[in-house]
Order: C-alpha cells, then structure tokens, then sequence
C-alpha cells in the first residue's frame, strides 16, 4: 500500500467521529467580500459545502461584499465615506448597490451550481427577504441613512427552509417594513442569524490581521483577555463581535480567507486550522502559581496512589510551580500538565491530569495543545513522555512508542525498570 493510500485511510478513520458529531447540525458560515473575489475559493468552497451538505449539516452562508462595492463605487465616481467602521450609504449609492449584490449573488450562484453538478444529491441555494432591517439612525451627529441594522429575524423561515434541504444564503441587502431598502453590515448580521436560529457553529473568514497570534482555543475569560489589548484594531473589532453574541451558539469557529481548505480541516481534523472560541465550558486555563499546589496535590494524589503518576511532595512541586499549566473552574483545579526543558530541544511532557467529574469534556486535549504551544515558544523540536497507563491517548494525539536510548542522558538514567514506563515522542 502506498503512502498516500495510508494517509487517506488515517485522516477518513480520524473525521469519522467528526462526521458524526456534526450530521445534523447547523452551521452558519460567514464569507467576506475579499474571500469571494478569488474565484479558485469561492469554487473549492462550493464544493465543501456540497459535501457537508450531503454528510448531513445545515448550512446559512452570509455573504459580505465590502471590496467589491468599493470597487463599485470608485469604478462609477461616487465618493462615500465610512465612519465608526461602517459606511454611510445614502440614497444614491442604492442602485449600484443594488446591482453589484445582485450580480455577485448570481456569480456564488453559478458558481454553487457548477462545483455541485456532480453530486448524486446536489444542493439547491436559496434566499429570501428573513431579515428586517431598521436604519441604523444618528449616531454622533452623522447620519447613516440607508445603512440599517438587524430589527428581526424571520428565524423559523430560515430553520424551515434549512429543514427542507436547501442552503440559505444572506446577502447585505435587507428590507424594513416600509420597503426601503438597507445595508447590512453582514459578519454583524451572521453573529445575530447564529444566535436566532441556535444554530451549533459559526464559522468566520478572517484575514490574516483579524486572526494575528490567536491561540488555536480561546475560553470566555481568554477572549475577554484579548479583547482588552488586541493585536490590532481589525482583529478588535472582530472579537468584540464575537464577544458581543447572546453566546447560544457554543462554537465560534475563526478560520483564514486565504485557505479555502480551513472549513474542512477546522470541522474534521483534530488540530483543526483556525481559532475556536467556546462558550460550553466555563474555565480558565493559565500558568500555575503557588497557590495552586494544594489544588494541584489533592488533583494528582488519587492518580499518584493508582501508580498512574510518579509521587510528587509539595516541597518538589513548590519548586516546580514555574513549569506547571492549570485549568480552573470556580475556584477548584480540574486539571494540570508539566513541561520540562531538556538538551537538544527536547521537552518534557509530564503530570498530565483531568478531574473524573470532567472527563469526557477535551480538556486533555486543551491541555496538551497549551504545552505543545508552550514547548514551541522554547524552540523545543520534540516533545516526549513518560507513562504506564496512557500510551494509547497519547498515540492518537500524535505521540508514537520509542526506545529510552532517545531519552537525554540524565532522563536515561533516572528511569525506574521496576515501573517499565512506554516512553513516547511527538515532533513538533
């Protein structure tokens, strides 16, 4: 068997469970205008969504339009300003607004039905008038005139319409009950849509700015964080966005514009490709300071008397608080990792714990995933461990089996025969 046989037999038994996990879930997917003006993505997208239509997902596109109604009006000689980040559209930039939405919602339209033509069961992508808007008023003196803002969401339209199985497209054109028409500011519209309809994921394009230095996972108390002291304005506003969302949608999935493949990575790879920003489990993962040695001891005692962990007294672990990641939850340690340095950017990985009362969550991924990170920022190659019980977890998180002859001469020769640990590596 060749390798790339393996390897595609490794990744499909790897997205099996996700393929589960997701079949039946809704998912809206927000596509900037700078996404959709490189057709190669918009194709290859198409395509995704086809097959995640047919593995049974629910699917809402909103689709933004912001370079391409620059370049509309620019092309046409109409001058038009922004302020407070969004544009002021008066009444007469409606018709070339009108017309360039239109006629972009007709090339995604071509483009879907192409990419799809060869599915045993193509999906058919539809529209329709599920959002009222209301103008977006006065603010600081300026007046937005026909730049609107969300007034309601026909959200049992969209649920029936997605029941029925079609994909629903939202475009930043919106109607008030009047019958003017208004622009929408669309990745604030998919945040609203997600929340209405409950939908289970949201997933953003971002540019490379917007998603500068985020961490592959982001808790509510890491977002609130960030937000704080952003990489940048863009990235700001948009994890402000983010943040401001009722939070019913669970899993808010920030993916790259320029990989149009990051849809299916994010969705059924383990490592997925973006930032996932989780509202489900309510946490803090940080560094351990020594505080936390009596939650740390009465964590890892019980594992310590199973022989799962080498024993550790407080005095060690006060000397080795430094090296330690928690995860907290109302006040208690529900779970803990160490990292060593080692010669020859090698690293350590050890003390790896979750609290029964919250396994089954990924918590050990969580964990995992910060001390690779960590590993990573000491320039470590490798990363390596010690255990007796827990070699299978490990080798599905990438690890694989090796000789104590890899071990650093010091590791060698401290290690206890008497305990036959499996020693594992995973390079970083």
């Amino acid at each position: 068997m060749q390798q790339s046989e393996l390897d595609f037999i490794n990744t499909l038994r790897q997205s099996s469970r996700y393929i589960e996990q997701h079949r039946g879930k809704t998912c809206v997917v927000y596509l900037p205008g700078d996404f959709i003006s490189c057709k190669e993505s918009v194709s290859q997208l198409s395509q995704d969504i086809g097959l995640l239509y047919n593995l049974g997902l629910k699917i809402v596109l909103v689709m933004g339009a912001s370079s391409q109604l620059n370049k509309a009006f620019n092309d046409a000689g109409i001058n038009w300003e922004l302020h407070q980040q969004f544009r002021i559209t008066p009444s007469e930039l409606i018709p070339v607004f009108q017309k360039t939405i239109g006629l972009l919602r007709s090339q995604l339209e071509a483009t879907f039905s192409q990419a799809n033509c060869q599915q045993p069961n193509p999906p058919t992508l539809v529209s329709g008038n599920w959002v009222i808007a209301q103008p977006k008023g006065v603010i600081n003196g300026i007046d937005f005139q026909h730049t609107g803002k969300l007034r309601k969401i026909r959200h049992q339209a969209i649920s029936d319409c997605l029941n029925s199985g079609q994909v629903a497209l939202l475009t930043p054109i919106a109607y008030s009950l009047t019958g003017e028409v208004f622009n929408l500011n669309t990745l604030e519209q998919a945040c609203h849509i997600a929340s209405a309809i409950n939908a289970d994921k949201l997933m953003i394009y971002g540019s490379d700015q917007q998603l500068e230095s985020l961490p592959k996972q982001l808790s509510i108390p890491q977002l609130n964080a960030i937000t704080k002291n952003p990489a940048n304005n863009e990235q700001g506003r948009l994890l402000n966005q983010v943040k401001q969302t009722s939070f019913k949608v669970k899993r808010v999935h920030l993916i790259n514009q320029n990989d149009p493949s990051a849809l299916l990575l994010e969705l059924f790879s383990r490592d997925g490709s973006g930032t996932l920003v989780f509202s489900d489990r309510y946490h803090e993962l940080r560094p351990a300071t020594i505080d936390d040695v009596g939650g740390i001891l009465a964590l890892i005692d019980p594992l310590e008397q199973e022989g799962v962990l080498v024993k550790r007294s407080r005095e060690r672990l006060e000397l080795e608080i430094a090296n330690f990641i928690v995860i907290e939850r109302d006040q208690l340690i529900i779970g803990c990792a160490a990292l060593y340095a080692n010669e020859n950017n090698l690293s350590e990985l050890a003390c790896l714990a979750v609290h029964p009362e919250y396994q089954g969550q990924e918590l050990g991924d969580e964990l995992l995933k910060a001390v690779e990170a960590n590993a990573s920022k000491i320039n470590a190659k490798q990363i390596f461990l010690l255990t007796t019980h827990t070699h299978h977890w490990f080798i599905e998180h990438g690890f694989s089996l090796a000789d104590i002859s890899v071990l650093p001469e010091k590791k060698q020769s401290l290690y206890n025969f008497q305990r036959q640990s499996k020693v594992l590596v995973k390079s970083l």
